[in-house]
């Protein structure tokens, strides 16, 4: 199922993101030239996003940590366990882990833009 971008904006085409509830462990989303297609794991399946593919067993902590399976220096929004965010407030992948950044005063954060800039994404809260 194609659905607007929101997810996948700024993500390399390609890659795919674990749906990001905890509970929802065979569902992902691949990114394609700014689209996002919904995709489900077969019957007794799971989607690991350090894997890129569907696998046994679930593992839950990837819907919290975000940047699992990630390429290094992707820019990302809080993941939906913090959301509203800080318009300021993104997280860089490094090593699949998140790291805590911050735009300076009087800009916002884009995940499409991968960077801090003059223009505020509706869906954050801004200072």
């Amino acid at each position: 199922m194609k659905v607007n971008a929101f997810f996948c904006d700024g993500i390399p085409a390609g890659l795919r993101i674990r749906f990001p509830l905890p509970e929802i462990c065979n569902e992902y989303i691949s990114c394609h030239h700014g689209t996002e297609h919904e995709w489900r794991c077969p019957m007794g399946r799971f989607f690991s996003q350090r894997a890129q593919r569907c696998v046994q067993a679930c593992d839950p902590t990837e819907a919290i940590n975000i940047c699992v399976g990630l390429i290094n220096g992707i820019l990302l929004r809080p993941p939906l366990s913090e959301f509203p965010f800080n318009c300021r407030r993104h997280y860089e992948c490094v090593g699949g882990n998140m790291v805590t950044r911050e735009c300076p005063p009087g800009t916002f954060f884009s995940q499409l833009a991968q960077g801090c800039g003059a223009v505020r994404e509706e869906f954050c809260i801004p200072d």
